[in-house]
């Protein structure tokens, strides 16, 4: 849920004609907060379909898709062979065609343990970062305490088999929300955010595609009686340079009681290659820390090959200031595939916290592919 660019200096507002969104089909998978033990805030996810890249899309959008692709485990079949991806606060989903027995072979080869079963779900787990996975006939449930705020995979099944009550279905307000917004190329909900007014919000971002126009249209819904006027909603949009792709300069807002639209569309490119800064990949990464020999082992468990000299670490620690120093990994390789393996000397970070493995092509640039936490080691 990452900051976006900002709006074009020269934005105007009218009528767009923006096609509508597909079924919202995710809802399946999104249970209820009522229905889960403990706090779930905030309520967010990402849903994507269909997973294949768009050629010539705004750069927000591709970076959107990259980040989805980098943050989920490789579970033996490519990000490109998803129909469906659901990433939330809870945990990831898959849909797809695969063959079970195959991917879960291909988790146990990349260090996965066997479980048991839950509702018919095989289910496997790492500790190393502390990872579960259940895999059906045509879905994949994953959680990791890396990438979700309270993983929960027996929620996330429940609620896709139809027993645990799902979020649309005991809130009018996240079901009038996700009604509108549909399904989409990319969507972003968030059910407690602020819009450029200031005011408290649930919003859905979706980018979609017609034949030659990429769509990104924002949804915001409010408690009764409290959305901004049309006007004072677009006079945000415009000082607060809030939420549009860069490429968009013509935009329309709508308020329809406690639902406000506002729409841009931005005419697709000539197409070409990703821009490397967004060519992540999706890898499963492992890593062991030997207390005795002050070490920590990364490791390229599986999935797609990599560049060494794109990855590096970072150290945490008390005095670091969140800056990331990218320090070099892989020196003695080219290319970093599955069985691949580095070692960091601990005793040269002496008050490490915990170690990241970053992917940078440079410069500023950095995205962070895998976290290992060396204080719940100790």
């Amino acid at each position: 849920m990452s900051s976006l660019p900002p709006l074009g200096n020269n934005q105007r507002y009218g009528r767009l004609g923006v096609p509508a969104g597909d079924d919202p089909a995710y809802r399946r998978w999104l249970p209820a907060p009522t229905s889960i033990e403990g706090s779930v805030e905030p309520y967010a996810f990402v849903a994507l379909q269909p997973i294949s890249p768009q050629p010539g899309a705004p750069e927000e959008f591709i970076a959107r898709r990259a980040y989805s692709k980098a943050d989920v485990d490789y579970f033996g079949i490519g990000f490109e062979n998803y129909d469906r991806l659901l990433d939330s606060s809870l945990g990831a989903v898959i849909e797809a065609s695969f063959d079970r027995q195959s991917v879960t072979r291909a988790l146990v080869d990349s260090g996965y343990e066997p479980r048991g079963e839950y509702r018919g779900y095989t289910v496997l787990s790492r500790s190393d970062v502390p990872r579960r996975v259940a895999v059906g006939d045509s879905a994949i449930v994953w959680t990791s305490v890396n990438r979700h705020e309270s993983p929960h995979l027996e929620a996330l099944v429940d609620a896709g088999e139809g027993d645990r009550p799902r979020y649309h279905e005991e809130s009018p307000r996240f079901d009038r929300l996700t009604t509108a917004a549909g399904g989409n190329a990319h969507l972003i909900v968030n059910t407690d955010i602020h819009d450029p007014t200031g005011r408290p919000a649930m919003l859905a971002d979706a980018f979609r595609f017609d034949d030659d126009t990429a769509y990104q249209v924002l949804y915001y819904h409010y408690d009764d009686g409290s959305a901004p006027t049309e006007s004072a909603l677009k006079t945000g949009i415009q000082e607060h340079s809030y939420r549009f792709t860069a490429e968009a300069d013509t935009f329309d807002v709508q308020i329809d009681g406690s639902l406000a639209t506002a729409e841009t569309r931005v005419p697709l490119g000539s197409g070409g290659d990703i821009p490397p800064e967004y060519d992540l990949p999706q890898v499963t990464w492992g890593g062991v820390h030997d207390a005795d020999a002050a070490t920590l082992t990364f490791r390229h468990e599986a999935g797609e090959s990599v560049r060494a000299s794109q990855l590096y670490y970072d150290v945490d620690s008390p005095d670091d200031a969140g800056e990331v120093e990218k320090l070099p990994l892989w020196t003695d390789a080219d290319t970093v595939s599955p069985g691949s393996e580095t070692v960091v000397d601990l005793t040269e970070h002496p008050n490490a916290e915990g170690l990241t493995l970053v992917y940078s092509i440079g410069g500023s640039h950095f995205w962070t592919l895998f976290d290992f936490d060396l204080e719940g080691e100790r």
